[in-house]
């Protein structure tokens, strides 16, 4: 019986040509990984689509798990960063904020509801499209690809990466309601890669927009979640619609269907008079997955004598595919004789075809090429097709002395494009790198012979260290990078990097460090997050996604970066068995020191918690108190805010919940209120049931009378708290009773009772923090105290 399931055979598709295919079929081989993917994940771990390398991340954490004592270390140990990366991702600059959404995609522990939401209220100020004030030009590469994510997709990632479950699917269905086109994209796309069959019915409303690509998108996410049952559907759109781009768009995925009433529209589309429409006909007619192929070469022979063209070399390339070769003397000679747009045309074409086939034609015709937008297609086929050759064909030991020859031109950017392709050769292009950089050379060509011999893996760590002080921050960047293959001996020229003005060369330092199991190096790429220049915060989002993205199980033994972790665990371990975990957090006896200075003082201890809040925005016990200060300034919505975060942390917090509920009412979110007050509710009355019990098993004359007390507390309320201490402090648990003297103190950081109980009972390993709570104590006004 044939699968509703769609792209049915996902593993066949991971090279269609239609790259939202290509990831839908990734999505349904990371939704039920088998041992035999992990090669196919490790590969597009790295991709530059950060959607394909999300799901690759996806599959490998659900196959190959991190154990658990490591990967808590390793949540602690980005938990700040992710912080920083929500306020970026949350306002400013869109290309900062897309940086932000790609790297918080590979956060260590999948995001919760409140945080999506949260950055998902703020995509409407994104809309407008805002820019920006650049002081610094963004350094870009020499050539860039195709397709760069814009924020839809961004906010996309962060939906894919939510966990599965009932509140994604109603974040999904109440986006899906919205009208707005930035607010459908997102779920739109996410729903390509994570379907939910059961919003087939709310996605058919958006198929038929005026819009074209929410169309698209629609259409796609249609067929991810209905299956077959949604087919015919799929056919009648195309049928019905006359705007040219949808007729583009439903094509492909029409014939993706395999049904044989689609073939004959199919045809019918070959004659249309928009090339796009025809191209997408030729696209469908390769793709049709039960066509024999006499029947495609027939219908796709006609195509070659089309006068546009993008229709001829699509024809092209599925006729070469079926074996025909014509089809290449033919998108040869465009290549070589047509025209700049039909030299450009072709050379992607090339691209898509075998590469020890397409390689020889493009490289032959590098270097006389002069035309700027030929060049650079070349040179995204090449970048494309060179890491498939054959290691057996020889093709790459021909290549060398033409890549040799075309090193001596005379222009700087073709011998940095020849550099990178080099580079991309692998092992048998090293000698010929080497000899490069002994020449002087211009510093865009330095820098890509560096690179290209930190990817080929180069450790003469000599040969590389003489280029640390270049005035060229490109070069200084790549060079720590390439320092990496280096290991441990490199560790000192890293170091030094750190120190660089450059942020681009901090950002690659770090990394490469890190990588080398330098694990205090996050703080560094942590203030880049928080300084304004924009190439900072790119620069570290950059590098934060790379790191977050590494899966640990399926790193080599003897790896310094999980020897590192396992060391920091083991600490961990040791020096978290006392003292309340709300409170195990360096920052705070210095916080409390700072609060006694304030005395008191409203207005001064908001300016002392704000501060704090920025520099240590992952700091739980700082956010709680800032929310609490919050509320007593009426401020209810910012309050309401980080008791969101406060609550995602530590969701069985009482009096987190309790004010949560309150400050909902007041802000008139009357949805959320009711959230809010009915887990409140749940906790309230486990708590209220334990504490029943416990007071049942003691005996005593008080026993009574508290079972009294609290069979008169029938609402939720902090009085509980009272109940619960003096309950646990007769059962001897004083583990728990700091626990909650620790919940009310954040809650309420006035209340100087709390505080000096607190402080009294504190364990001796935070004696730091007992001392600063006393000296709190003692500057707070008795109005407040």
């Amino acid at each position: 019986m044939q699968s509703d399931v769609f792209p049915q055979n996902p593993r066949e598709r991971l090279n269609d040509p239609d790259i939202a295919t290509r990831r839908m079929a990734f999505a349904a081989i990371a939704r039920d990984p088998q041992p035999y993917d992990r090669e196919v994940f490790e590969e597009a771990l790295y991709s530059p689509d950060t959607a394909t390398a999300l799901l690759a991340y996806l599959g490998l954490r659900s196959m190959w798990p991190t154990p658990t004592p490591i990967d808590q270390t390793w949540k602690e140990l980005f938990s700040e960063s992710i912080e920083l990366l929500v306020n970026r991702a949350s306002t400013g600059p869109v290309q900062l904020r897309v940086a932000a959404l790609q790297a918080l995609a590979f956060a260590p522990e999948s995001p919760g509801v409140a945080l999506v939401e949260r950055i998902l209220q703020s995509l409407g100020d994104a809309a407008v499209m805002e820019t920006g004030s650049w002081r610094e030009a963004p350094t870009l590469p020499l050539v860039q690809t195709r397709h760069s994510m814009d924020l839809p997709e961004g906010f996309a990632l962060l939906l894919s990466a939510l966990p599965l479950g009932r509140e994604r699917i109603q974040i999904l269905k109440r986006e899906l309601l919205r009208k707005e086109f930035h607010r459908l994209l997102p779920v739109l796309i996410a729903l390509q890669m994570m379907p939910v069959p059961e919003l087939t019915d709310q996605i058919l409303a958006c198929v038929r927009s005026n819009e074209p690509r929410v169309a698209a998108e629609a259409a796609r996410a249609l067929l991810a979640c209905g299956g077959r049952k949604v087919y015919l559907l799929i056919l009648s759109l195309l049928k019905e619609t006359v705007d040219p781009r949808k007729k583009a768009i439903f094509l492909p995925l029409a014939a993706r269907t395999g049904r044989s009433e689609v073939w004959q529209v199919i045809l019918s589309h070959l004659l249309h008079s928009s090339p796009l429409v025809r191209r997408a006909g030729a696209i469908a007619i390769s793709s049709f997955p039960s066509a024999a192929v006499s029947d495609q070469v027939v219908a796709l022979q006609p195509l070659l004598k089309d006068k546009d063209p993008i229709v001829v070399c699509e024809a092209a390339r599925a006729l070469w595919h079926l074996g025909s070769m014509e089809a290449l003397t033919l998108v040869e000679n465009l290549f070589r004789s047509g025209d700049s747009h039909q030299r450009a045309i072709a050379a992607e074409c090339l691209g898509e075809l075998p590469a020890d086939t397409a390689v020889p034609i493009l490289i032959e015709d590098f270097g006389k090429e002069r035309h700027g937008d030929v060049i650079r297609q070349v040179i995204l086929s090449l970048r494309r097709l060179l890491p498939r050759l054959a290691s057996s064909s020889g093709l790459s030991e021909h290549l060398l002395p033409i890549l040799k020859r075309l090193m001596g031109s005379t222009d700087p950017f073709l011998r940095s494009q020849v550099a990178v392709l080099a580079g991309i050769l692998g092992r048998s292009a090293e000698d010929l790198l080497l000899a490069a950089l002994e020449k002087p050379e211009h510093p865009h060509v330095l820098a890509s012979l560096i690179a290209a011999l930190g990817h080929i893996g180069n450790s003469r760590l000599l040969v590389l260290a003489r280029f640390h002080d270049h005035p060229d921050p490109r070069v200084r960047s790549n060079l720590m990078t390439a320092f990496l293959t280096g290991g441990q001996g490199a560790i000192p020229y890293l170091t030094t990097g750190l120190k660089d003005p450059s942020p681009r060369v901090r950002a690659a330092a770090a990394h490469s460090l890190f990588l080398l199991g330098q694990l205090e190096v996050i703080p560094v790429l942590n203030r880049m997050l928080l300084v304004p220049s924009p190439v900072s915060v790119l620069a570290a989002c950059h590098a934060l996604a790379k790191l977050m993205r590494v899966s640990l199980p399926i790193l080599e033994q003897g790896h310094p970066l999980p020897l590192s972790l396992s060391r920091k665990a083991r600490r961990r371990s040791h020096d978290s068995s006392e003292g309340p975990i709300l409170l195990r957090f360096a920052e705070l006896p210095r916080v409390f020191d700072e609060l006694s200075i304030a005395g008191g003082d409203i207005e001064k201890t908001l300016w002392v918690l704000e501060n704090n809040n920025k520099s240590h925005p992952a700091s739980h016990p700082i956010r709680r108190m800032l929310a609490s200060i919050y509320a007593f300034r009426g401020l209810s919505r910012e309050g309401l805010s980080l008791l969101e975060t406060c609550i995602r942390d530590h969701p069985g917090i009482l009096a987190d919940l309790l004010d949560a509920y309150r400050l909902s009412l007041v802000a008139g979110d009357l949805p959320r209120a009711e959230a809010f007050g009915k887990k409140a509710r749940v906790v309230d009355q486990s708590v209220l049931n334990a504490c029943i019990e416990l007071s049942q098993s003691l005996r005593g004359k008080g026993a009574e009378a508290m079972l009294e007390r609290l069979h008169t507390l029938s609402l939720p309320s902090m009085n509980i708290y009272s109940a619960m201490i003096q309950l646990k402090a007769l059962e001897g648990d004083a583990e728990t009773v700091l626990d909650l003297l620790s919940e009310i103190l954040l809650a309420r950081p006035t209340n100087g009772v709390v505080a000096l109980k607190l402080a009294n009972l504190l364990p001796e390993s935070m004696s730091d923090l007992a001392k600063a709570l006393q000296g709190y104590i003692q500057n707070l006004p008795l109005t407040l105290g």
